[in-house]
C-alpha cells in the first residue's frame, strides 16, 4: 500500500503525534509499504530548537528514507512554541500525483487536516483520520464547545477514524460525530530503554550527579501537563528525602511560571529543568529515575509514559483523558487532577517500599509490550485494507 499521512503537528516539532507518526510510518515501510508526510514548512529555528538539521532542498527533506512534503506556513502560538499554520492550497498535490496514494491517512482536523480531505477526493481514496486530542483542553471555556463540534464536523468527513483512547471517540459522538469509529493505541519505539541492573543505575545517577530519590517528567512544559501539580507536591517530599531531585525534561511556554514556583515553594534546588535531551541522555535520565510523575490532563496516551514503563520505572498519573486506559493498577497509581497531596503521598509509598517499586516496575515492563510498532502496524495494515474493501 501507498499511504500518504497529514498532520498539522510534525517534524522537527517536538509532539506525540510526530513521534507517533513517524515511528508506524517507519514500521510500515520495514513491511513493505510505502509512506509519504504531509506537514508545514518550520523555520530554521525551529529545527535548531529540536537540534536538528534543516533541510536546505526538497530532495533533503527525508526521514529515515521517508519523503516529508512541506507546505507554507506561518508560526502561531503553542505550548511548544514550534506550532505553524499551513497554507491547505493543494501544495502536496505535484508530490502526491507521483506518489499516488491508496490511503490519506489524517491526523488532525485543521489546515493540514483540510488539505488531506481535498486529496482524498482528489484522488478517490479513503480518508482515514486519527483524533489524537480533546482539543477543548487547549481553548478558553467559552470556545470549547465550539471546538468539539468542529472536530465532530471535520471527521465525519472521513471514511472512520481511531483515537488512542475509546472515551475521546464517545465524547465526539455527543456532538453528533458518526462515522465508525475504534480505539487504537500509539506505537512505542522502545527498544532502546531498557531496565538498568542496580550497579548501572547507581552508576548512571552518579553521572548526572544525582545523589538521592529521582522523579521524572518527560514532555514539553506546557501548562496543560500540570507539571506545576508535580513541583506542588516536593515540599512534603523532601521532608523525607531532603537530596530527593525532580527532572523534568522538555521545554515550553510554563517553564518561567514552574521556575518561579519552585523558587517560591524553597525547592528549585531539588528541581532540575534539564531542556530538550538527545536519545542516550533521555534513556540515561529514564533509567535514573525511581517514579516517573505525569499529572497532564490532556494526553491521550503519552510515549513517555510508555518509555517509563519499559525501563521498568512505575508511575503516578492522574486520572485524567486516556491516562487510566494506560496505567494499570499493577504499574502505577491514578490520583485526581490537580491533587499535590495524593501525589507526594503516592510518591512516597513507591519512594520507601523498594519491593513494591520493583514489583510495579516488573508489571509495566510487561503491559508495555503489547504497544510495540510491529504489534500496532499489524492493526493499522488491518484497517487499511478494511476501508479499501469497503471504498470498493
Amino acid at each position: 500500500m501507498r499511504i500518504a499521512y497529514f498532520s498539522d503537528n510534525f517534524y522537527p516539532e517536538l509532539s506525540g503525534i510526530t513521534d507517533t507518526i513517524l515511528v508506524t510510518g517507519k514500521e510500515l515501510t520495514r513491511r513493505g509499504h510505502e509512506v509519504i508526510y504531509v506537514g508545514p514548512r518550520y523555520s530554521e529555528a525551529n529545527y535548531a530548537l529540536a537540534k536538528r538539521p534543516y533541510p536546505k532542498t526538497p530532495e533533503e527533506d527525508l526521514i529515515d528514507g521517508m519523503r516529508a512534503v512541506r507546505l507554507p506556513s506561518f508560526h502561531i502560538p503553542s505550548p511548544t512554541g514550534q506550532s505553524r499554520f499551513a497554507l491547505p492550497f493543494g501544495q502536496s498535490f505535484p508530490a502526491l500525483d507521483a506518489f499516488k496514494p491508496d490511503i490519506i491517512h489524517t491526523q488532525s482536523p485543521y489546515s493540514v487536516g483540510y488539505e488531506a480531505r481535498r486529496a482524498a477526493k482528489r484522488y478517490s481514496v479513503p480518508l482515514v483520520g486519527t483524533n489524537h486530542t480533546a482539543i477543548e483542553d487547549f481553548f478558553p471555556f467559552g470556545v470549547r464547545s465550539i471546538m468539539r463540534r468542529f472536530d465532530a464536523r471535520y471527521y465525519n468527513h472521513c471514511d472512520l477514524i481511531t483515537a488512542p483512547y475509546q472515551g475521546l471517540i464517545d465524547r465526539m459522538r455527543e456532538f453528533k460525530f458518526a462515522k465508525p469509529g475504534q480505539a487504537v493505541a500509539n506505537p512505542a519505539q522502545l527498544n532502546d530503554f531498557v531496565p538498568p541492573s542496580a550497579e548501572q543505575k547507581s552508576a548512571i545517577k552518579h553521572q548526572l550527579a544525582l545523589e538521592g530519590p529521582v522523579i521524572l517528567y518527560v514532555g514539553r512544559l506546557g501548562v496543560e501537563k500540570r507539571v506545576d501539580v508535580i513541583i506542588r507536591a516536593l515540599p512534603q517530599l523532601v521532608k523525607k528525602f531532603p537530596t530527593l531531585t525532580f527532572v523534568a525534561t522538555g521545554h515550553g511556554a510554563a517553564e518561567p511560571g514552574l521556575r518561579t514556583l519552585a523558587e517560591k515553594l524553597g525547592v528549585a534546588k531539588n528541581v532540575r529543568f534539564a531542556g530538550f535531551l538527545d536519545h542516550q541522555a533521555l534513556i540515561e535520565n529514564y533509567q535514573a529515575a525511581d517514579a516517573f510523575a505525569f499529572m497532564s490532563t490532556s494526553d491521550s496516551q503519552s510515549i513517555s509514559l510508555m518509555q517509563a514503563y519499559a525501563t521498568m520505572v512505575p508511575a503516578v498519573c492522574a486520572r485524567a483523558r486516556g491516562l487510566p486506559d494506560y496505567t494499570p493498577k499493577e504499574a502505577g497509581f491514578l490520583v485526581s487532577p490537580g491533587d499535590h497531596a495524593a501525589l507526594a503521598e503516592k510518591l512516597l509509598i513507591l519512594l520507601t517500599d523498594e519491593a513494591l517499586r520493583m514489583r510495579m516496575g516488573a508489571a509495566a515492563l510487561q503491559f508495555v509490550k503489547q504497544f510495540s510498532p510491529e504489534a500496532i502496524a499489524r492493526e493499522w495494515e488491518g484497517i487499511y485494507l478494511h476501508a479499501l474493501e469497503n471504498r470498493r
